[in-house]
């Protein structure tokens, strides 16, 4: 299959809504992302929140998931990600609610958001319009707007670039400004190592795409914010190569998932794991990855990523970008249309009948 993934033109044709095209710009819609936080109006907080509450769905939630990693690293505050119709009973005046969704008509951040204006937390939304944008207007809240027409997970950039951004400038995050410029360095490297111009003789995006198509990939992250990319990228095979694949953390999985694997022979003739690490992974996670690899021993190929970078986020964002090539040339060896959702489509549409 090398010859499709180093045809250009094949690949035009695999992917007419231009899914890639929208990868290469990701730097530049980070940067983008960012001047529009740093020159937001952002009216100050009436009090120090006790709590941030992320609410979204989806491509819309992960930013918030990548919020936490900062916050768990840096912040003293802690972060909920809220993936529902309604909120914990915790959210409360304390709490600090970012609702986003990218076109601003997801109805479970909008049940969440007419929540939280109910208990009077202290509220920011964020979207390309809609009816969230709406909302925010007329009960007085501020709402950040980033401009739209691409597909949710395709824009990353816009749903948690601004989330750090605003954080910091509310003192609730330190200054990355340093971090950020250095991720943004990297991720204009990686684009230029794994576009679609690279040969698969020297893409390692293609070459692990290549590996993976016709298998089943178990997504382990090394542990903490790998966690997090790894369920990163299994969304982004779900979507873009419209395949089955799971993600799992370490040490977690030493607890219980490692069982899954004395059977494999019988179970998993055609899975994967792919481990999401970081240069600087303790001897206790390291040990666990070698042993485990060496349970799983012969019976299913075993690939590691390991993050590049200095900071946190620049490695977050690297193993991120990184993955998200993986997904779109597994989609063209899958002969999907990255772009479309018609299961997802067809949901809604039937959601929508209901009052």
């Amino acid at each position: 299959m090398t010859h499709l993934l180093d045809d250009t033109g094949l690949l035009s044709q695999a992917d007419p809504k231009g899914m890639m095209t929208l990868t290469l710009d990701f730097p530049a819609q980070c940067e983008r992302a960012y001047q529009i936080a740093s020159q937001f109006s952002l009216p100050s907080l009436p009090r120090t929140p006790r709590l941030v509450v992320v609410c979204g769905m989806g491509g819309s939630a992960i930013g918030g998931d990548y919020l936490r990693a900062l916050f768990e690293a840096y912040g003293n505050i802690p972060v909920l990600v809220v993936r529902d119709y309604h909120l914990p009973q915790c959210v409360d005046a304390g709490s600090l609610v970012f609702a986003v969704s990218y076109s601003g008509n997801t109805e479970e951040t909008l049940s969440c958001y007419r929540e939280a204006h109910a208990r009077g937390a202290m509220i920011l939304t964020l979207s390309s319009g809609g009816e969230l944008q709406e909302r925010a207007s007329a009960d007085g809240y501020p709402h950040l707007q980033v401009p739209g027409g691409q597909p949710p997970r395709t824009a990353l950039g816009y749903l948690f670039v601004p989330l750090m951004r605003l954080c910091e400038r509310w003192g609730l995050l330190p200054d990355l400004s340093q971090a950020y410029a250095q991720t943004q360095k990297r991720l204009v490297q990686t684009r230029d190592q794994l576009a679609p111009s690279v040969p698969t003789a020297q893409n390692p995006a293609k070459q692990l795409a290549q590996a993976l198509y016709g298998r089943i990939p178990l997504i382990y992250g090394s542990c903490g914010p790998r966690a997090t990319v790894a369920l990163r990228w299994k969304g982004q095979f779900n979507e873009n190569a419209k395949q089955h694949a799971f993600a799992y953390t370490f040490p977690e999985l030493n607890h219980n998932e490692i069982l899954g694997w004395v059977l494999a022979h019988k179970q998993a003739p055609n899975w994967s794991v792919v481990v999401l690490s970081d240069p600087d992974d303790s001897l206790k996670i390291r040990t666990r990855i070698e042993v485990t690899r060496r349970l799983v021993g012969e019976q299913v190929p075993w690939h590691e990523i390991t993050a590049q970078g200095e900071s946190l986020l620049e490695r977050l964002m690297y193993l991120t970008y990184f993955g998200d090539f993986v997904s779109l040339y597994l989609a063209y060896l899958n002969e999907v249309d990255p772009e479309a959702i018609d299961y997802i489509n067809t949901l809604k549409a039937e959601l929508a009948k209901i009052n």
